[in-house]
């Protein structure tokens, strides 16, 4: 009877286990190195992207917010300078066209937020990419400016409130018919009325609660309009910024 013996199966010493050992970790390390590398180099043209996005932002920001700053100035800080003059002595006889035309100016509002453009922030935010500016001065400074942002829409509210308050006691002294005519239909504007118009009554309680309503928003309006102005420096500071931290022209 035939005896088949097995082939002897040559046992591996130490040393060549360890090195198959090592072929695979050093295989494995070296993946791992290359793809943070790649990782790396996504990650920094993706931070350029970003920067220069935010670049745009800030130039369209320094763009906008002087159309603001101007609106503000114009319908609400000119009509709290005019208004106690023009309710110093009130006529029911006398003209009152300036007195509707600045009450009615009062009430004109924009958000901060249609004059910011946060298109690159909100993204960032969004994605959790924050982290990719590495440049933390860069970083805080852009976190700080839209916070700011923020606080005076924040502020804007509460000037909405002002002037709904105001808005309660115009018929203390105002007639409809007269404060419609200050209202260009066809534009949302606020004009010169063609005829003359007059003043429903000039109680001195009611002119006073007027008074003590529009010195709130005129008050409130020129520090916004502070804070706003101190915003357009902020948008350029950030440019030059990012320009020196980024070596931007190279």
């Amino acid at each position: 009877m035939e005896v088949h013996h097995h082939p002897q199966v040559e046992k591996k010493n130490f040393k060549e286990y360890f090195l198959e050992f090592l072929m695979i970790f050093l295989a494995v390390t070296m993946g791992f190195f290359a793809e943070n590398i790649r990782e790396h180099f996504v990650n920094k043209e993706k931070e350029r992207q970003y920067i220069r996005s935010f670049i745009d932002d800030m130039s369209a920001d320094e763009s906008n917010l002087p159309r603001l700053i101007n609106n503000i100035e114009t319908e609400q800080i000119e009509s709290g300078d005019s208004l106690p003059i023009l309710l110093n002595r009130p006529d029911t006889k006398r003209p009152a066209f300036k007195t509707y035309l600045f009450l009615r100016r009062m009430f004109r509002q924009q958000s901060v937020k249609s004059y910011i453009t946060d298109r690159t922030f909100e993204e960032v935010k969004n994605a959790g990419e924050m982290r990719l500016i590495s440049n933390k001065q860069v970083s805080d400074s852009l976190v700080d400016y839209y916070k700011a942002v923020e606080y005076i829409e924040d502020l804007q509210q509460t000037l909405k409130e002002y002037k709904e308050k105001l808005r309660e006691d115009l018929p203390l002294i105002l007639n409809s018919t007269d404060y419609a005519q200050t209202n260009d239909s066809s534009n949302d504007d606020v004009t010169y009325p063609n005829e003359n118009l007059h003043l429903r009554s000039v109680d001195p309680v009611a002119i006073n609660r007027i008074l003590i309503a529009t010195r709130e928003i005129y008050l409130l309006s020129k520090f916004i309009k502070h804070r706003i102005q101190y915003q357009y420096n902020k948008a350029g500071n950030i440019k030059k910024l990012i320009a020196e931290k980024y070596d931007l022209e190279k």
